[in-house]
């Protein structure tokens, strides 16, 4: 009975053990990066911020002119450390931490926190106008990765530590631990939703690295005066507050992506430059206005401070958080490596002041306290941009060190996130929990696991039509034409399983040499991959992964290899499908009402999806098909650890078969999957727009202007797409959109009328 024990409270201290040092860790490197920002800024940003003021108040002089370099510069830096060393690094930092979660079984490169801290020093110490909060995010969560892969953690673990991680970095600097963890566990969702398997860890590893932070002095970042709520009546214009934020939240998401793709994807400016060039605007705006470079938190203070006249205060916030939003959209959007977390609140803060001190001008009899406002903003801004309103209501109370705003801080975050909550900074978030692609992975896979193959099986089917070794090619392609049949054994005179007709091969043939006489189907004989019948429908589905086929021969398990059926792709959905319902999963809505996802499991056809999942390259320069090819690939907005060179060469074999110019002035490159790994798991479309036509070899011998590049599965999804896209370029006034360079907003719905999503 003891030793019954002992053994669950070891793994508990075991795991304990682990989370606590990844705590100490993330502390202690939150200490030394926020220590090396502070000394870098000190050097180079502050003097000239405090030379100049909040707002330059007189002819600039070379110091003034200083401003404009310095960002440019450390953009130069930033965007050749990012683009020889690590990619993954250029950004905002939290997008890659949610996506390395969702789609990279929580693995990071362990160069990733080195080389994200130094850009992002460089970053912020040379006035880019970003926070410190994401970077050491991204940092902390490597430090997690890294730490379950120490100990030889699997995926599962590794993904939570690496999210405690997370929340060990920001809960340290931000000096938020409780919210820092609740974050963590709800930013890797659009909806509310919330990852309970990560809050104990990062609750933990938040909380003592909070420690460590402040044993090294670390102090608060606002110094917010007293603030109360104490009428009802100041719902009223936490009411409107929530709505400012709401919009001005939708509006700097949309300014935030336009940079995106402008600046941050353009193809005339060589990836490693693009952060200069957005440096050099920072720069520009920071000559007027020094206040936004940096974190900004000087903004904060400027806020909460007493104002003696309201609306001189209110119109300088608002400019002034219209000119943070700015500087914050082309310093990450370019590739500058800051966070998004801290700029955020600023521009809270600012809107939250500025309807602070209006609300005071039209209704004195309420004694607002612009701070409180200022507090709220901060919180409300933020959940509406990032989807996630729970944390951020504790945030509030962290801040202040009480629970008096908790009411005003539910109501505007609550409302705001509503308002926007179709929008996100973070792309790379899902839906929900039900949605995350290692979930339904582990959930599909563990029903499968329990389904024999026989049970899969039709009861009443005619037995599988097999071939002989020395049936003549011209019998053979008789057979694949008349019978539905997806794949033929081979057998010999003792019906013994010999292989399987290679049918691609026996496509090829055919079309290139005719229905020659002298082959037989032993000719066109590919090692067979068979499943026992009384195997599991998880093993069947994959070795028909492995394989490619879509389709495998059922053998008997008393070793004769006689084949008893056909298991299709087809009969494995269906089985699975047929379970869930058994079990009561299903009982809500009848088969034909489901959703073309959960109808069609992996093989569904959607368009609007996968273009929305590759995105646009607008203007992409190149001289030849070759070249254009080449630059698309580097331009694509694509996972950080695709082999790019490699995936050139297949869209350079495929280009090599036959050119993919189908006229009209359209290519549609697309390589087959069997090289693209990981990449084919998710369908893409990266649509892009030439600056000028290129000459493809198309049959009508017209130009191409419009490349669109397919990644996808392949066999029936890859197919069914393609079809898809050559259909919906036909059309007029889609082909008119693209053509006047339409944004991807605007395109999706037309693409969702024109192609809606059917499972296959």
């Amino acid at each position: 009975m003891l030793n019954l024990r002992v053994e669950p409270a070891r793994q508990m201290g075991r795991q304990l053990a682990i989370y606590g040092l990844l705590g100490v860790l993330a502390g202690g490197f939150g200490v030394g990066f926020a220590q090396l920002v502070r000394a870098l800024s000190n050097l180079f940003l502050t003097p000239l911020q405090e030379a100049s003021g909040p707002f330059l108040t007189s002819w600039p002089g070379a110091s003034h002119l200083l401003l404009v370099i310095l960002p440019a510069v450390g953009g130069l830096i930033v965007g050749l450390l990012g683009t020889r060393l690590a990619p993954e690094i250029l950004g905002g930092g939290i997008g890659h931490v949610v996506e390395a979660y969702h789609r990279h079984r929580g693995r990071m490169r362990r160069r990733v926190p080195w080389v994200k801290g130094a850009a992002a020093s460089i970053t912020l110490a040379s006035g880019g106008s970003a926070g410190l909060e994401g970077p050491v995010g991204q940092i902390s969560a490597g430090i997690g990765a890294w730490v379950a892969h120490r100990f030889g953690l699997g995926p599962e673990q590794r993904r939570v530590l690496m999210m405690a991680g997370f929340a060990a970095g920001i809960g340290a600097v931000f000096q938020a631990p409780m919210a820092a963890a609740i974050f963590a566990a709800e930013v890797l969702y659009k909806q509310m939703d919330i990852e309970h398997e990560v809050l104990v860890p990062a609750i933990i590893a938040s909380t003592l690295a909070h420690g460590v932070y402040k044993a090294f002095g670390g102090g608060a970042l606002f110094a917010v005066p007293p603030v109360v709520f104490s009428s009802g009546l100041e719902l009223v214009p936490y009411t409107v507050l929530a709505a400012v934020l709401a919009a001005a939240s939708i509006g700097f998401i949309k300014l935030y992506e336009f940079i995106r793709q402008r600046v941050g994807r353009t193809t005339r400016v060589p990836a490693w430059a693009r952060p200069a060039v957005g440096g050099l605007v920072v720069g520009v705006i920071g000559l007027f206005i020094p206040a936004v470079l940096g974190a900004g938190y000087g903004i904060v203070d400027l806020a909460m401070a007493h104002a003696e006249t309201a609306w001189r205060a209110a119109l300088m916030l608002v400019g002034l958080a219209v000119a943070k939003a700015v500087a914050t959209a082309f310093t990450t959007g370019s590739g500058g490596a800051g966070g998004l977390f801290a700029p955020s609140l600023v521009i809270g803060g600012a809107l939250g002041g500025s309807v602070g001190h209006l609300v005071n001008l039209v209704a004195p009899g309420l004694e607002i306290s612009p701070a409180a406002f200022v507090v709220v903003g901060m919180a409300g801004f933020f959940s509406a941009v990032s989807n996630s309103p729970l944390s951020t209501v504790i945030m509030v109370a962290e801040l202040v060190g009480n629970y008096q705003l908790l009411v005003p801080a539910l109501w505007v975050c609550t409302l705001s996130w509503t308002l926007a909550r179709r929008h996100s900074l973070f792309r790379e978030q899902v839906a929900s929990r039900e949605e995350a692609p290692f979930r339904l992975a582990d959930m599909m896979g563990s029903v499968l696991q329990r389904i024999p193959v026989r049970a899969a099986l039709d009861a009443d089917a005619p037995p599988p039509q097999v071939v002989p070794v020395g049936l003549e090619l011209r019998a053979l392609v008789a057979r694949f034409a008349e019978d539905p049949q997806p794949v033929f054994p081979i057998v010999d005179a003792q019906l013994r399983l010999k292989g399987v007709v290679d049918g691609r091969l026996l496509r090829r043939v055919v079309a290139e040499q005719g229905v020659d006489a002298a082959l037989v189907a032993e000719d066109f004989r590919a090692p067979a991959v068979v499943v026992r019948h009384d195997e599991s429908l998880f093993e069947a589905i994959g070795r028909m992964s492995q394989s490619g086929h879509d389709a495998l021969p059922v053998v008997a398990c008393d070793g004769t290899d006689r084949v008893l059926a056909i298991l299709s792709r087809r009969q494995v959905v269906s089985a699975y499908h047929r379970t869930m319902l058994e079990s009561g999963e299903g009982d809500s809505a009848p088969p034909e009402a489901a959703p073309p996802e959960a109808e069609a499991g992996c093989a569904v056809i959607d368009l609007a999806a996968a273009v929305e999942a590759g995105g646009l390259v607008d203007d992409l320069v190149a001289v030849d098909p070759d070249a254009v090819l080449a630059a698309l690939v580097y331009a694509a907005d694509l996972p950080s650890d695709i082999d790019r060179p490699q995936l050139l060469g297949l869209l350079r074999a495929r280009e090599a078969v036959m050119s993919t110019a189908v006229g009209d002035g359209v290519a549609l490159p697309h390589p087959h999957s069997e090289g693209l790994g990981d990449l084919a798991r998710t369908p893409r479309v990266i649509i892009a727009r030439l600056a000028e036509p290129v000459d493809w070899g198309a049959h009508d011998e017209r130009p191409v202007w419009l490349v669109c590049m397919l990644l996808s599965p392949s066999g029936v999804v890859h197919l069914g797409l393609l079809g898809a896209l050559a259909r919906a370029l036909h059309d007029a006034e889609l082909r008119r959109m693209l053509a006047e360079r339409a944004p991807l907003t605007e395109l999706l719905p037309r693409l969702q009328m024109l192609a809606p999503p059917r499972p296959v």
